[in-house]
This record gives C-alpha cells, structure tokens and sequence, in this order.
C-alpha cells in the first residue's frame, strides 16, 4: 500500500473528510431547494395556504389561545365558500367594541368558531346583527374553544375590566359534549417548531391540513367532518355542571347550536336524545336555553344555512340566528 493511500496519512485522511463535508453539503443544499420549491408550488398553486391566508391563534391569555393582536388578515377557503376581512383589537378579539368597557346593560356573546364569525364579514355576524336588533351594545368574547375555554374567555374580560352582566353563550352541540371534563391544553403545550412553520410555512400547513384530514376520527365521506355524539349522560352533566357554574355569575342564556349529524345520515335518534337530555338538563338548573333546532329546520332545508365545504354558518345563517336570539332576549 502506498503511502498516499495509507489511512495512517494525514493528508488522505482530510481529503476523505473534505469529500464528506462537500457531500453532506451539496446534500443539505439539495433539500433546501427542493423544499423552497415545493413551498413555491404550494403558495403558487394553493393560494389559501399562504400564511398570510391564516388566522393565526398564537396569543396566549391564560389557558387560551386568541388571535394576534393588532393585526389584519383575510381568511380564505381552498374550496372557494369564502374570502373575508379579518380584524383584531388589541386584546387578540375580532371586535371593534372593547369588552373591557362592557356594563351591567351589555350583551357579550361568549362562543367558539360560530360565535367568532368563521367565514364571514364582521358586520355579518349574530352578535353584530344582534346589537342592531336589540338596540344594546354586544361585545363578541369568542376564539376556537369549548365550554371550559367560555368560562376563561369571561374571566379574561372581568380581567381587562369588563362588568358585563347580560351574557349569551353558544354551545356546540356537535363538539362541545365531547370536549367535557377533557383539560384544556395549555398554550405553551405545542410545539416551537411547529407554531413557527404555522406562521411562515404553506407547504406545512397544506401537510397538516392532509394529514388531519387522513387521520380525523370518524369522520364523514363528505368532507365536513360531522363527528356523532355518543349518548353518555356523565358528559352531560359535566358540561352542564360547568355552565351552571356561569350562570351563577351572569344573567345568562345558553343557545345550542345543533349537531348536523341531525340533517345527515339515516338515524338521527342518538342526537334528538343527546339534544333532549342537554336541554333538560340545563333547565333543571334553572339556565335559560334556547335551542336552534326548530330555528334552522322552520323552513325544511337547515343545512343550507352552513357553508357548502365548511361546518359554519353562511351569512344568511348568522341572520337568521341573530333575529332567534333577539326575539328570545325580548321575552
């Protein structure tokens, strides 16, 4: 073996590591490109999974997660049923009224996505709507929760000075009972990387979007992810139990938004029982409740109140639903 080859030369041995180095490289380099390619073709060719298509719920306030503050976006839907304006004050609330001026007089609607206006204008919304046909100022307390994050939404607003003591809370029948007695996840529970590619990544959003859509449990051939409830009367009370604790602080009324597993499907028992029980269950503790059911099927065709591809209200639906809570709120 001749010396140059010899593993004991110290020459031979940093060209082999340079070789190495320059292909781990060349690699590394490769990677990169292929992937701002791919995130090219992604903002290219799917447009609503650009990150500035996104509302970004990253603002932590407590154990919730609300939208940035101060800022303005669009929320765009890949299958076309929307492209609206987006707004959030400066406490990460799409609302142009300040929870934190909210009186004893006021209404504020506390909710989830229905509640928050998802894929709708603001001005088209219930609780907007709402302020215009009862004639009192209605502040929107909403982000993407459940009924543990409803209780932390009004005491995020008793935090920033609200004194509201009119209070509507909307419950998600079609999640919401599932969601009782789980804990919320904490803020700072995801992970670092995975909130930054949120942010800046489409390529990662159209992949997670892909992923839970492969994965989502149960969920229905049409796209819409129409989870059924199980009849299980412990979570109802759980739920219950959490509202009753509300409106033990508040004047308050409880509106249920039907599950659409009701409108979809051949048996539609095990809902009409879970809606019954809950509605039951809620008026034995004295809560007012005002079901959406009969609402949205008065005039036979409930489901074309909702988007075509999305689970939420169109804006004919939030119409509808402001002149139910109205007329209720008058009795």
């Amino acid at each position: 073996m001749s010396a140059e080859a010899s593993p004991q030369n110290p020459r031979s041995e940093t060209a082999r590591r340079r070789r190495l180095a320059l292909g781990a490289l060349l690699i590394a380099a490769g990677l990169v490109a292929g992937l701002g390619l791919a995130e090219g073709f992604v903002r290219l060719f799917f447009p609503t999974f650009a990150p500035s298509s996104q509302v970004e719920f990253s603002y932590s306030a407590g154990p919730l997660l609300l939208a940035q503050p101060e800022t303005q976006t669009r929320q765009i839907s890949e299958a076309g049923d929307y492209d609206v304006a987006v707004r959030i004050n400066s406490h990460g609330l799409r609302d142009v009224n300040d929870v934190a001026t909210a009186g004893a007089d006021d209404i504020v609607v506390v909710g989830d996505a229905f509640a928050w206006g998802w894929g709708v204008e603001a001005q088209d919304r219930f609780s907007d709507q709402l302020q215009v046909l009862s004639g009192r100022r209605t502040f929107n307390l909403a982000t993407p929760t459940d009924i543990e994050g409803y209780a932390a939404l009004l005491a995020y607003a008793k935090q920033l000075g609200s004194r509201a003591g009119r209070v509507v809370v909307i419950v998600d029948m079609e999640k919401d009972l599932q969601a009782a007695g789980r804990a919320m996840p904490s803020p700072a529970s995801g992970s670092p990387l995975g909130a930054w590619l949120t942010r800046h990544s489409a390529l990662y959003l159209l992949a997670s979007r892909a992923f839970e859509g492969a994965f989502s449990p149960r969920a229905e051939p049409s796209g819409l992810g129409v989870t059924p409830n199980e009849y299980d009367p412990a979570n109802i009370d759980r739920a219950a139990n959490e509202l009753e604790k509300i409106a033990e602080q508040y004047r308050m009324t409880v509106v249920l938004i039907p599950s659409r597993a009701l409108w979809m499907g051949d048996d539609r028992s095990v809902e009409e029982r879970v809606n019954t029980a809950f509605t039951v269950a809620l008026q034995r503790r004295g809560i007012d409740v005002l079901d959406l059911q009969p609402v949205l099927e008065a005039q036979g065709s409930p489901l074309s109140y909702y988007f075509a591809n999305d689970g939420h209200w169109t804006a004919g639906g939030h119409a509808l639903v402001a002149h139910a809570i109205s007329q209720h709120l008058a009795r």
